[in-house]
């Protein structure tokens, strides 16, 4: 636990610690947190870095979101369901237990099983781009808000008053 505290300190440190505008910090974090909303197969840390780039953010700050919540990537996966499915609902021919029926009877048609995989994914996608606009937004303008009016107690603060014990 005290070197997962040790860790987030760092990465508020780091971040805190870029000296750069605020609303280039605020985009680059932004930009990284989102790819965690995306399945990107091990290069998140990769897109994080080129992501701000492309809205003149900081790739530093871009790394940093990512790595900060890159452990919360299934509770994004299984939110882009969640909303996906509130506003496109999955809704299948027949119910659950009878295909589970169908399937230890007969073998399942390769169509029914392609309409099913595409159901699920345009749900995944149309939660997936909700929730990166809504959480992209929010985040923007709180990461900006609070660099540019805290920056300098929060670095007091993490700095003195957060002391650690050491890890052994």
């Amino acid at each position: 636990m005290n070197k997962q505290l040790r860790k987030l300190k760092y990465l508020c440190l780091r971040l805190l610690r870029i000296n750069d505008r605020a609303h280039s910090i605020a985009g680059g974090f932004s930009i990284g947190f989102l790819i965690n909303f995306i399945p990107s197969f091990g290069f998140g840390p990769f897109l994080s870095t080129i992501g701000p780039k492309l809205v003149k953010g900081n790739p530093v700050a871009g790394l940093i979101g990512c790595i900060a919540f890159i452990w919360a990537f299934p509770l994004f996966f299984y939110l882009n369901i969640i909303v996906g499915e509130s506003l496109i609902p999955m809704q299948f021919e027949n119910n659950i237990e009878i295909i589970i029926e169908e399937i230890e009877v007969s073998p399942v048609e390769p169509e029914e099983v392609l309409e099913a995989g595409l159901k699920i994914g345009k749900t995944f996608i149309v939660g997936m781009c909700l929730n990166m606009v809504i959480f992209g937004i929010i985040l923007y303008f709180l990461i900006h808000y609070i660099i540019k009016k805290y920056r300098r107690d929060l670095l007091r603060l993490l700095y003195k008053k957060w002391r650690l014990k050491k890890w052994q």
